[in-house]
């Protein structure tokens, strides 16, 4: 891969990556509930399913999505409802003492599922390998280098979210806030859920 064509990648890339889709939304709402630390299992989750799919998109699984296109639309139905599920359990633990909240913090596996079942990352997954993988040269190692260089972008990007959350709630801290954002960011997710499903 020539470096213009890299770098050409990196500015398609970043900004999906930063942009709100679902998981970037979790990771500013379990950093502001949980704070940064706590959210990290759920960050190395999310990050750890995207070096996956990265890696099986591209040395071959997107024929597996083009022979089965309505895989798709059952893998964004099942994604919306999770998304649903973790606004419920995220509206629900904004209601609690925050001393409990450590018992339901983000796990590693519920970033996993996340990441499973969220289609625009799979979605600019194909994008990046139909783009940007050079038929003329060794496959294996263009494969390996931007699975690699994705897995980086997308651990930078949720990690800024998570960050981001926990700012906002250091900035603005108290019992009434932290209820605020819990409805805040929960209808968000609701709201990515249905952005998901349209």
């Amino acid at each position: 891969m020539t470096y213009s064509k890299l770098l050409m990648c990196v500015g398609i890339m970043f900004p999906l990556a930063f942009s709100a889709g679902p998981a970037n939304v979790m990771m500013a709402a379990f950093g502001a509930r949980y704070r940064f630390a706590k959210t990290t299992p759920f960050i190395l989750g999310v990050s750890f399913v995207v070096l996956l799919q990265s890696i099986a998109v591209g040395f071959g699984a997107s024929a597996f999505v083009d022979t089965y296109p309505g895989l798709f639309r059952y893998l964004q139905g099942a994604g919306a409802l999770y998304l649903v599920y973790l606004a419920y359990r995220f509206i629900r633990s904004s209601e609690t003492e925050v001393s409990n909240a450590a018992n339901s913090s983000p796990k590693f596996r519920d970033g996993m599922v996340l990441q499973l079942f969220n289609v625009k990352v799979l979605t600019y997954i194909l994008i990046l390998f139909s783009q940007f993988i050079d038929v003329k040269l060794p496959k294996t190692n263009q494969v390996i280098l931007l699975s690699l260089g994705h897995f980086v972008l997308v651990l930078i990007a949720t990690s800024s979210w998570a960050l981001a959350g926990e700012w906002i709630t250091k900035t603005f801290a108290s019992g009434t806030s932290a209820r605020l954002q819990g409805y805040v960011f929960g209808s968000m997710l609701v709201g990515v859920a249905i952005w998901m499903l349209l």
